[in-house]
């Protein structure tokens, strides 16, 4: 994660773009998991059926806490093709 946000303050990501707030942005530690699946067939259901068109996006998540200006950037554009994005660890015990 701190590779990322390196990455988007070179590209200029250095202040809140709604209220340039320099001191304010946070990044989550956690990815953002967005699913684009389109209607699922059943009314009633929350998940789409078997083979049903869909896209899973990593995101990195960063926030304004003076603001509350959301925004998300692409997790893969920040790795090379062969890394994994989520990688499972040992549970604690």
């Amino acid at each position: 994660m701190a590779e990322v946000g390196e990455a988007l303050q070179h590209l200029g990501m250095k202040a809140c773009p709604v209220c340039a707030s320099a001191e304010s942005l946070s990044m989550s530690e956690f990815p953002v998991l967005l699913v684009d699946a389109g209607c699922p067939a059943d009314a009633g259901g929350l998940i789409p059926g078997d083979g049903a068109e869909t896209d899973i996006t990593f995101a990195v998540r960063i926030e304004c806490t003076t603001c509350g200006h959301l925004m998300l950037f692409n997790a893969q554009r920040y790795r090379t093709g062969d890394e994994k994005i989520l990688v499972r660890e040992p549970a604690e015990e």
